[in-house]
């Protein structure tokens, strides 16, 4: 036999071999396979994030990531199941859950600050002196600015890092 023979008579053999699969699973109605549309299946809530807020959530690359938040708390969310004490400071708590999704929202009382005086404990314990048109949602108390009456300042403490300054992202954005 010469090679084309030879190539002929494998596709033939495949071809055939090909065909009688699906008239097996035909002849036999127990043996077809079952196609699941997504609308069939039932799709379990998500579960809660087990933090209200995070400003420092390692998260994998993956699609969706999963994240933890390594927020160093004096009380964990309630809706945390692993919350140990932190290991640099005992006094501390951290939240091991690990999340499915997006992290959720920062807990800094302001978005950007550029004058943040902080103390050299480790985390720091920051302010924002920012006076702004108007405070961040996060706020919980914002006051009047006592050098010009139509500026606001947000007084509340923040235990952690200030965030990022605002001229900086002003430029970024073209400001």
């Amino acid at each position: 036999m010469t090679i084309n023979m030879k190539r002929c008579l494998s596709a033939s053999i495949l071809l055939m071999l090909s065909l009688e699969g699906p008239l097996l699973v035909a002849g036999n109605p127990s043996a077809a396979a079952t196609i699941r549309l997504p609308s069939d299946t039932q799709v379990a809530p998500a579960p809660a994030r087990p933090w209200k807020c995070c400003d420092l959530a390692p998260c994998t690359r993956s699609i969706p990531p999963i994240c933890h938040c390594a927020d160093e708390v004096e009380q964990c969310d309630a809706a945390c199941k692993d919350c140990v004490p932190s290991t640099a400071h005992p006094s501390l708590f951290v939240c091991k859950d690990r999340y499915v999704g997006d992290p959720g929202p920062i807990c800094r009382p302001w978005n950007c600050c550029d004058l943040a005086p902080c103390t050299r404990s480790i985390p720091p314990i920051c302010r924002c002196l920012d006076e702004v048109d108007q405070c961040a949602a996060t706020c919980k108390d914002c006051a009047t600015s006592t050098s010009d009456t139509s500026r606001h300042v947000c007084q509340d403490v923040f235990r952690g890092w200030p965030g990022p300054m605002c001229t900086i992202e002003r430029s970024n954005v073209g400001n």
